[in-house]
C-alpha cells in the first residue's frame, strides 16, 4: 500500500484517536476526489492506493455506476457470485 484514501476525513481521524490505523499514513484525498480527478491518481501502475471507507453506504452508491461503467470500458473486473 503507497497511500490511503477516505471517504469520511472525520471519522477516520476519530478511529485513529482511539486506535486503530495507527502505523498508516494520513490519508492524501477522499475517495470522490480520486474518481472525479482533482487530485493525482496513481503515479504508475505499481503504485496501489487503499480506500479505507468507513462512512455512509450512500457514498459507496454514488460511486458504483462510475466504477462499474470504467471496467466495462476497459474490459476489466472479476463477477462475483452472490
Amino acid at each position: 500500500m503507497d497511500k490511503i484514501s477516505t471517504d469520511d476525513h472525520a471519522q477516520f481521524k476519530y478511529y485513529r484517536s482511539v486506535g486503530y490505523f495507527q502505523n498508516t499514513p494520513d490519508p492524501y484525498a477522499d475517495l470522490g476526489e480520486i474518481v472525479v480527478g482533482s487530485v493525482p491518481r496513481r503515479e504508475n501502475d505499481a503504485q496501489r492506493i487503499l480506500a479505507v471507507n468507513l462512512g455512509l453506504a450512500i457514498d459507496d452508491m454514488a460511486v458504483a455506476p462510475e466504477i462499474y461503467r470504467r471496467a466495462l470500458e476497459l474490459g476489466i473486473g472479476t463477477r462475483l457470485p452472490l
